[in-house]
């Protein structure tokens, strides 16, 4: 029998995944001074918002504790913000490294979501809002290839 706490788990790691996002956009936003990348990373920092509230409510109504720290992360995503940092810090923060590293985390995000989703114990409810996040996330990371 599959316990609320192993749903739990998996979508406080999306959460994580979304925090992860927030910060990922942040960081980019302070490495470029590119108006149209601002405006579109803002709008993804919002998208992950938006997606950890309805990860949350799900926990909520699972009986679950959500994470509570907005910048709780898992090892994988502080390494990914370190790198980010460190490329941009060794290739000047031009637009291409900027996009990279973004579009690195998008591909990250992309395979955690198409991993919950595969699960057998997550209900499918739950299942269709993470194929509408999924669905998004994809969407942003073609444009982020696309402006490459």
């Amino acid at each position: 029998m599959i316990k609320n706490e192993e749903i739990v788990d998996d979508l406080n790691d999306l959460v994580k995944i979304n925090n992860d996002r927030i910060q990922g956009y942040e960081k980019a936003i302070e490495d470029t001074k590119d108006a149209d990348l601002d405006e579109l990373f803002r709008h993804s920092i919002i998208q992950s918002q938006k997606f950890r509230s309805q990860l949350a409510d799900h926990i909520v109504r699972i009986d679950g504790t959500a994470v509570s720290d907005a910048t709780t992360s898992d090892l994988s995503s502080k390494i990914h913000r370190a790198w980010i940092d460190i490329k941009a810090a060794v290739t000047g923060k031009d637009r291409s490294t900027v996009l990279s590293s973004v579009e690195y985390g998008e591909n990250a995000a992309v395979e955690a979501y198409q991993d919950a989703i595969e699960k057998d114990h997550i209900p499918a409810y739950i299942k269709e809002d993470l194929q509408a996040q999924l669905s998004e996330l994809k969407a942003t990371a073609d444009k982020m290839s696309a402006l490459k």
